[in-house]
């Protein structure tokens, strides 16, 4: 199959052109044009590295009202290229909106206001899906070596991949399925930490893990489809890196040796959201609803009603009480 080393935009606004240009992609102007040929004319081209859509095209003039939806467009090219990596773009206020199925027809759907600090994102995407593609892992611990994990956790991480990446690691959608799973990964702590989780396990606050990051470099995720403006940690090597540096006394819980390290001082010592008190060993939401996550006391929170456990994975809470 014949590959383009493009990215193309497909939108109706044409003032998001200079964003497009900024990527250097290819813009389709789609404001009073027949949506439905546009379509036809891109999938008989040559395949793109990458496909933004604008998710509501309704400044177009389409025969057919289906194809008011960037999702239609998302579908076809899916069906027609399973390996081209297809990322929506939307109004901010739409983003919570839009129903979790149609969410997942795009591999990425990011809110157009906040677009720029989601350009690197989709330059790692873009390189992935062609990481992924050239590799051709044929096992599924080949699939999962493509994380870079530790060696303990390789195991672990076959265990925990779903059922359809472990049948079919091989056809062209793999590199969809690994990116979506590998951003639940990311996203759910467990085998990966965010810089929260990392310093609440050290005793810290973020701003006081952020004086010692760097010695925690190795235990940094690096592998396919990284994320530089959002970076986890591998949560198995954060504890060997902190055990290497200080070594723990009689009892000790590495909240305890975290703060012995070199250039941490009181007001680096994390506390307990909910009750005030030191050494906290979770991070939960404040309530249901809230997005927001803290540091807190186990016995402060509660399991939150909307996650469900998983295996490998760290329980979700939020605070008791809310």
């Amino acid at each position: 199959m014949k590959k383009s080393k493009t990215i193309v935009w497909i939108d109706d606004d044409p003032r998001r052109k200079c964003t497009a240009d900024d990527i250097d992609a290819d813009f389709i102007n789609v404001h009073g044009e027949d949506l439905a040929q546009k379509a036809i004319e891109l999938l008989n081209g040559p395949q793109p590295e990458l496909v933004i859509l604008d998710h509501i095209l309704d400044q177009t003039a389409p025969k057919n009202r289906l194809f008011q939806r960037g999702s239609t467009i998302a579908e076809a090219i899916k069906e027609q290229w399973p390996s081209c990596p297809v990322v929506g773009v939307t109004n901010a206020d739409n983003v919570q909106g839009i129903d979790v199925r149609t969410k997942e027809i795009y591999d990425a759907l990011f809110p157009f206001q906040d677009f720029r600090q989601y350009i690197d994102r989709i330059d790692t995407i873009k390189k992935g899906f062609v990481f992924v593609a050239r590799t051709k892992a044929g096992t599924a611990r080949k699939l999962v070596q493509l994380l870079k994990p530790p060696k303990d956790e390789a195991d672990r991480l076959v265990a925990a991949l779903p059922d359809d990446l472990k049948k079919s690691f091989r056809d062209k959608s793999v590199a969809s399925r690994l990116y979506r799973w590998i951003g639940r990964l990311m996203d759910r702590p467990g085998f990966l930490y965010d810089s929260l989780w990392a310093a609440t396990l050290l005793g810290l606050t973020e701003s006081g893990f952020q004086n010692v990051a760097g010695r925690f470099e190795k235990g940094k995720y690096d592998g396919v489809f990284v994320r530089d403006d959002a970076p986890r940690w591998w949560s198995s090597r954060l504890s060997k890196l902190l055990y290497k540096q200080c070594k723990p006394k009689s009892e000790e819980m590495s909240w305890h040796v975290g703060r012995r390290l070199r250039g941490i001082k009181k007001e680096h010592y994390s506390r307990c959201y909910a009750c005030g008190k030191q050494f906290p060993d979770t991070v939960a939401y404040l309530d249901k609803v809230n997005d927001q996550q803290q540091a807190m006391h186990l016995e402060c929170t509660v399991l939150h009603p909307r996650f469900q456990r998983e295996l490998y994975f760290e329980d979700i809470r939020m605070m008791q009480g809310q």
